[in-house]
C-alpha cells in the first residue's frame, strides 16, 4: 500500500510539472523539445544566417511572452541578434517588450527569428573570413515567470571548405567520436606553410595545440585529462583557421 501511495505521488508530481509548461517552440507544425539543438548552416547575403522559429501558447489563457538569448560560444568576427515582434540590436539580450499570444495560439513565422551575421568591421577587411561554430541558447517564457522558460539551442556553423580547397588542404573528421582517451585526424596539406591543429572547448578557450609535420599524415590528441563535453579542432595555416571539426569527449 505504501509503494502504491509513493508511486501515485510521483505520478501526480510529473503530471503537475508537464501541465505547468505553458510554452513550447515549434516551426510549421514541427515540435521542438525543451533544450533541443538546431544546426544552421545556410549563409545568406552579407554572411548572415537566419533561423526562424515559432512559440506556441499551451494554455487556455492569453500569455505575454518574452524572449531572451544566452551566448554560449561566439566566433570571432560575428555578432548575434534576434527578432520577437520587433528586431533588436546585438546588444539586446532580453526583448524589451512582451508579445501576447492568445489561448492555444502559435506566433507567426515572421514574429520570431534568430540572426547571426559577420560583424561589418570584420568583413571590411578582405583578408578576413569566418570559420567555426557559434552556439546561442534562446529562451521563451511568460512575463514575470522566467522559471517557466523553454529553451532552444542553435548552432550557427560557418564552414571554410571553399577556403581550404583553395589551399589544397584536406582535414578529416575526428575518430573515434566520441573519444575517451585519444582523438585522431587525418590530413593532406598540399602545402609546406606553417600548419598546426588547435583544440578549443565550448568557451572558446584553447586547451591543446600541435604542429603538423609532413604533407600527409595523422595528428592525435590525448583527451584523457579533458572534461566530458564538446570540443572543436581547428586546422590553422599561417595563422588562419581553414577547417573546423567537432568532436565529443565521453568517459565510458
Amino acid at each position: 500500500m505504501m509503494k502504491k501511495s509513493i508511486f501515485t505521488l510521483v505520478f501526480l508530481a510529473v503530471i503537475g510539472w508537464v501541465s505547468a509548461q505553458s510554452l513550447r517552440f515549434e516551426l510549421n507544425g514541427a515540435v521542438y523539445a525543451d533544450g533541443e539543438t538546431i544546426v544552421c548552416t545556410h549563409v545568406e547575403e552579407w554572411g548572415e544566417m537566419v533561423q526562424h522559429m515559432q512559440v506556441k501558447n499551451l494554455t487556455n489563457e492569453p500569455v505575454s511572452v518574452l524572449v531572451k538569448k544566452e551566448h554560449v560560444v561566439i566566433v570571432e568576427g560575428t555578432q548575434n541578434s534576434f527578432c520577437w515582434g520587433s528586431c533588436y540590436t546585438p546588444e539586446v539580450f532580453v526583448s524589451p517588450r512582451p508579445k501576447t499570444l492568445e489561448a492555444n495560439a502559435v506566433s507567426s513565422e515572421n514574429d520570431l527569428s534568430f540572426h547571426h551575421q559577420i560583424d561589418p568591421e570584420f568583413s571590411s577587411d578582405p583578408s578576413n573570413f569566418i570559420v567555426g561554430t557559434s552556439i546561442v541558447k534562446y529562451y521563451a517564457y511568460p512575463e514575470f515567470a522566467e522559471d517557466q522558460a523553454v529553451c532552444i539551442e542553435v548552432w550557427f556553423a560557418y564552414g571554410a571548405d571553399n577556403v581550404a580547397e583553395s589551399h589544397h588542404v584536406s582535414f578529416g573528421h575526428a575518430y573515434p567520436n566520441p573519444a575517451s582517451s585519444v582523438v585522431r585526424f587525418n590530413y593532406d596539406l598540399g602545402t609546406t606553410a606553417n600548419v598546426e591543429a588547435r583544440v578549443y572547448n565550448l568557451l572558446g578557450q584553447e586547451v591543446m595545440r600541435q604542429a603538423l609535420n609532413g604533407l600527409q599524415g595523422q595528428v592525435s590528441f590525448s583527451v584523457a585529462e579533458l572534461n566530458e563535453g564538446i570540443y572543436f579542432c581547428n586546422l590553422i595555416v599561417d595563422g588562419q583557421a581553414l577547417k573546423t571539426e567537432k568532436f565529443v569527449v565521453k568517459k565510458w
